[in-house]
């Protein structure tokens, strides 16, 4: 729960710095995600699918600038195929995160709240599940809640970039690039089971990075 309020109690500090500000506006959002992991120890390392959605206010502090926090539950992960040089076998990985963006936006459309806009901003998230699946031959499978996160990076720095087109009535379509800058894994310690998948069973953790493509919609309510 803390995990929770944190994330939120952050974005209404935000908010509430904003009400001098004219045009500021709120929404809802959600979306999908296709992710995997980068880094040193990412071969064979393929996308899985996830999704995202939370809310988010958006406030405007120059012409054509605006500033838009965000409070996103965000599932992202990773999957490889013909896992222990099984060619019948699938493991997976679904790691699910509260992310907080803080992104400055600039609308190139000369209409109020129309047009097309780019975003750029840091981004903390905050890890609150993990679980592993594995898939053997086409029908039988076998999934494993592992809730044993002690050599994950419970909170993660990334950063965030994308484009999208915002339409007069509110909704909103984007599409978004989400790199982390810290590692899923800590290093130095021994690998849980997901941890000693991806590092080929060596027992020690692997150097990767959560790589998120988005797609989301947005509504926002509100503003000029």
């Amino acid at each position: 729960m803390k995990k929770v309020i944190l994330p939120l109690a952050l974005l209404a500090g935000i908010v509430g710095t904003a009400h001098a500000q004219t045009g500021i506006k709120f929404g809802v959002k959600g979306g999908y995600n296709l992710a995997t992991f980068s880094g040193t120890d990412s071969h064979g390392i393929e996308y899985k699918s996830g999704f995202s959605a939370g809310l988010y206010s958006n406030f405007g502090v120059a012409d054509n600038f605006s500033v838009q926090p965000e409070v996103l539950f965000s599932q992202k992960g990773a999957s490889i195929d013909n896992f222990e040089g099984l060619p019948t076998t699938r493991f997976k990985t679904t790691l699910s995160y509260i992310d907080v963006p803080v992104l400055l936006r600039y609308n190139t459309g000369k209409t109020e709240g129309k047009g097309f806009f780019l975003e750029l901003g840091p981004q903390a998230s905050f890890l609150v599940r993990n679980r592993d699946f594995t898939q053997t031959g086409n029908t039988s499978t076998q999934s494993t809640d592992n809730t044993n996160s002690a050599d994950m990076n419970k909170t993660v720095l990334a950063y965030v970039g994308g484009i999208g087109y915002q339409i007069t009535s509110g909704l909103s379509l984007g599409f978004r690039y989400t790199g982390d800058f810290t590692q899923v894994y800590k290093q130095g310690v021994s690998a849980n089971y997901a941890g000693q998948a991806y590092a080929g069973g060596n027992g020690q953790n692997p150097s990767v990075h959560n790589s998120v493509f988005q797609f989301q919609v947005g509504y926002a309510f509100g503003g000029k």
